[in-house]
């Protein structure tokens, strides 16, 4: 159910009180269950795949399920609704070619004597982007259930930002070498301030919550459950992970990785059966209409393009170049992605999700 609101003196927004039932019902994106299940629950995933590393289950085939089946294939289900789509390549132009460039970035830092160092920023570009996914969807639940208040959104934009960010750079700050040594003391000192000021902040968001609950305002259940469901896994998938040092980003990528891609098929698909569906879909859009025409043709167009340009490509020219060559194919994704998922200036794609 959507929040009302009144306007106060101030010009500022206040939530109605909320009672009896109304204080659970929600405004879910495709609904309670099929939010819950993907959106929310597929963090479970995630909290499995730590689970079974810590207990000492074999890394490979929990690297196989993650590269083959979710995350490999979630890159190059963009293509679906890009490359494929008449419409989107005439609005999106000369930008598509962003791959060539992004393909030669790797190769070019490999053969410079460079490639830990690009490697590294290719895992900080992809939990950035990752990041940029949840609070996507927070954003999404906020419009969704039209909560509007100034304070409530300042705090979760913070508050998600800073337990996603936080564990994420002292990742970093513990496993690469070319940050320890003489920026130790900093380094320690720079880490007790802010765990000091995200704890702050967490108690101030905490506290937000208990005073919303007692004022009998209504909730914003489906951002809380999110909330509740991606942050102690980035603490726990990173702060596992910063055990094997450098090569801990695999052990942090494939959990981290398995929500992500989860929801991001799941979102995909619901954008592409609602987008591609209209009677003259066809004309406009092309090819995409095909791909959306039921999940089996998705999938096998979305794993059988990671097959064929993410791991063939490996198999035939392994090495340390080709790798980080490959890493150009995700960059696409994760710059196509900041520009295709702008809700507020596509009417088209907020009718896609429901949102208009």
């Amino acid at each position: 159910m959507s929040t009302p609101s009144v306007a106060t003196p101030s010009g500022l927004t206040t939530p109605f009180i909320a009672s009896g039932q109304e204080r659970f019902r929600s405004n879910w994106i495709i609904s309670q269950r099929e939010d819950l299940t993907w959106f929310i629950g597929s963090a479970l995933a995630g909290y499995l795949a730590v689970a079974l590393m810590w207990a000492g289950f074999p890394l490979l085939p929990l690297q196989a399920v993650w590269f083959f089946g979710v995350d490999g294939p979630h890159v190059l289900a963009t293509v679906t609704r890009t490359y494929f789509d008449k419409a989107e390549r005439k609005k999106l132009g000369w930008f598509l070619w962003i791959l060539a460039p992004l393909l030669l970035v790797g190769p070019v830092a490999a053969m410079t004597g460079h490639a830990a160092l690009f490697f590294l920023a290719a895992f900080i570009w992809q939990q950035f982007h990752v990041v940029k996914q949840h609070f996507g969807f927070v954003m999404l639940y906020k419009a969704k259930n039209r909560e509007r208040y100034d304070i409530d959104r300042k705090l979760d934009r913070w508050f998600l930002l800073a337990s996603l960010f936080v564990p994420m750079g002292l990742f970093v700050l513990k496993t690469q070498q070319v940050l320890q040594g003489a920026w130790v003391s900093a380094g320690i000192i720079a880490t007790y301030t802010v765990m000091t000021a995200y704890a702050v902040l967490t108690g101030a968001w905490l506290i937000r919550q208990v005073i919303k609950w007692r004022e009998h305002a209504q909730m914003n259940w489906p951002k809380l459950a999110l909330l509740a469901a991606v942050v102690p896994l980035q603490w726990l998938a990173l702060g596992f992970a910063a055990r094997f040092g450098i090569a801990g980003s695999l052990q942090a990528a494939i959990p981290l990785g398995l929500f992500h891609g989860l929801q991001y098929h799941r979102l995909i698909w619901f954008h592409n059966r609602n987008r591609y569906s209209a009677p003259d879909a066809e004309q406009r859009n092309g090819m995409a209409v095909h791909l959306a025409s039921n999940v089996a043709t998705y999938l096998t167009v979305a794993i059988g393009l990671h097959f064929l340009l993410t791991f063939m490509p490996q198999v035939l020219f392994p090495g340390q170049t080709m790798q980080a060559a490959i890493w150009g194919i995700a960059f696409t994704h994760y710059c196509l992605d900041a520009k295709i998922w702008r809700v507020r200036s596509d009417k088209e794609l907020a009718v896609a999700l429901k949102l208009a």
